[in-house]
């Protein structure tokens, strides 16, 4: 079934103005302040930040002008909705990174994509961009958690998208929805005092080693927002602990990254020690949901998570119809109608089913 049906008159409109728009020169600012100019909109853009691949292709609703991304995003693609969505998105080149890892550049398998417009990293060091410039291609660059993860960063990592995809338009929708969702939270949150909040912890790796997210990262900010404590302040972006380290803090919740696409809940119920947890014993350890990303990155899918954190921290002040946002979501950002069986496998249903109030995310 073609769910974008309803849809095509607009996309049809949208791709006329976008050739239109195409042939313009066109000038912006990258989020570390530098301006950026190209002869045209850009139609071949490689990107190695890993949510910048699905927030183009969730503000542009195409795959097309994607020539390269880091294979962290197609790992991430094809554990979630995106290869569903579009599936042409999955021939994406992803060999953009060197073998010796991080965000060092493939500068040779880059310049063979003939890009128009690459984006990488800034605040992470000038050798991860210098590779790149030496190419004589345009380079804007984009920040993350590694430079203080905030709500005003990851909004202005989705504005540099939009603008190279002449999407603003539907920016202001999203950030409208964020606003929203936020107002949501705030007014929930006012009125429903506590004594003391939910003291959670986010493990960006839970399997080979434990790495807990700090104060600095955007796993904070989302913690914070719903009201909790992240027991792992103190740590900066993130930092790896040992299991002592978890004992002692003792969180009320644990979340784990949808981006550790191999560790399950097993990782903390069958581990010896972890197992002895408040979390483990009460059943509040949660594997983060998959959509069109992963849901515990700052992203243009961050609404999401609010509303799932929130719903399970604070069940008292929260009871967000997630299974309804999440629908009403998709077709807001990728003008896809999700089945019931697709919310089922983003929100987790199958490895959550048993955790203490996830019964609220089964369908009706």
């Amino acid at each position: 079934m073609n769910r974008r049906a309803p849809f095509i008159v607009a996309l049809l409109t949208t791709a006329f103005f976008s050739f239109t728009a195409a042939a313009e020169p066109l000038i912006f600012t990258d989020v570390t302040g530098v301006e950026v100019k190209l002869p045209a909109m850009p139609q071949r853009i490689i990107t190695l930040p890993n949510p910048a691949a699905a927030t183009l292709i969730a503000l542009d609703g195409s795959a097309q002008k994607l020539a390269g991304m880091n294979e962290g995003s197609k790992r991430a693609f094809k554990s979630g909705m995106m290869a569903v969505m579009f599936p042409d998105a999955l021939e994406i080149s992803s060999d953009i990174v060197a073998e010796s890892g991080g965000w060092m550049p493939n500068v040779e398998s880059i310049a063979a994509l003939k890009p128009d417009l690459i984006i990488q990293w800034g605040g992470r060091g000038d050798e991860i961009i210098e590779p790149l410039k030496a190419l004589d291609l345009p380079v804007a660059l984009m920040k993350g958690g590694g430079n203080d993860g905030s709500e005003a960063l990851a909004r202005d990592n989705m504005r540099m998208a939009a603008e190279i995809t002449g999407q603003t338009e539907k920016l202001k929708a999203l950030f409208a929805w964020r606003d929203k969702v936020i107002a949501e939270i705030e007014t929930g949150l006012k009125n429903h005092p506590v004594d003391k909040a939910p003291r959670i912890l986010h493990l960006r790796s839970a399997k080979s080693k434990l790495t807990a997210t700090g104060e600095k990262s955007y796993q904070n900010v989302f913690i914070e927002l719903v009201g909790g404590e992240n027991v792992a302040k103190g740590l900066g972006v993130q930092a790896e602990v040992n299991v002592e380290q978890i004992l002692a803090w003792d969180p009320d919740m644990i979340i784990l990254s949808a981006a550790e696409t191999d560790a399950g809940l097993e990782a903390v119920y069958d581990h010896p020690l972890l197992s002895q947890l408040r979390a483990a014993k009460e059943q509040r350890v949660y594997k983060t949901p998959n959509g069109g990303y992963v849901w515990d990155s700052a992203s243009h899918e961050s609404p999401f998570t609010w509303m799932w954190l929130a719903n399970l921290a604070r069940p008292d002040a929260f009871s967000f119809d997630l299974r309804e946002e999440v629908k009403k979501g998709f077709v807001l950002l990728y003008n896809y109608e999700l089945e019931d069986e697709q919310i089922d496998t983003i929100l987790r249903l199958d490895m959550n089913n048993q955790t203490h109030g996830y019964a609220m995310f089964a369908r009706k």
